[in-house]
């Protein structure tokens, strides 16, 4: 039998989005402690998928009553930015409605995703907090002072 060792989390799978090819491109956890939504992105980002997934991980969030998304590309292949003027027009307004107030954007310093994250943290102009890293722990640090700061 498996023990949890001191320190080790664990999640609840809550969906694994699909590609048409029938490959998983997002798999959506409640985090352990039930403070955000982990989204982890995987393999070529297409525009369908950033939409699909997107929408998704933000319904999860409101219907688990949750305001913060720990959104983590390390395992995509390539970048999403021409996605942004959907995520612009669409995403930022829904993440607003559905009660987004934290998105730690978690990425691989120096590659096209990180500078698409970027690109779109600029975009949002405010209307919820974003924070970009390379580092989990320091995302995951970051969403529990915000979150604890909301309380």
């Amino acid at each position: 039998m498996y023990k949890q060792l001191p320190g080790e989390t664990t999640s609840t799978r809550l969906e694994e989005l699909l590609s048409p090819t029938g490959k998983v491109f997002l798999q959506i956890d409640l985090d352990a402690n039930d403070q955000w939504i982990y989204a982890n992105w995987i393999g070529y980002p297409t525009h369908d998928n950033v939409a699909k997934g997107a929408f998704a991980y933000l319904d999860w969030m409101q219907a688990k009553g949750r305001s913060a998304v720990l959104n983590d590309n390390r395992n995509l292949v390539g970048r999403w930015d021409n996605s942004l003027d959907w995520l612009e027009q669409h995403w930022i307004p829904y993440a607003v409605k559905k009660g987004l107030k934290y998105w730690a954007h978690l990425d691989t310093t120096g590659t096209f995703s990180a500078d698409s994250a970027d690109q779109l943290r600029a975009r949002v102009r405010g209307r919820f907090e974003v924070q970009l890293f390379d580092d989990q722990a320091a995302a995951e640090n970051w969403l529990r002072s915000k979150l604890r700061l909301k309380r």
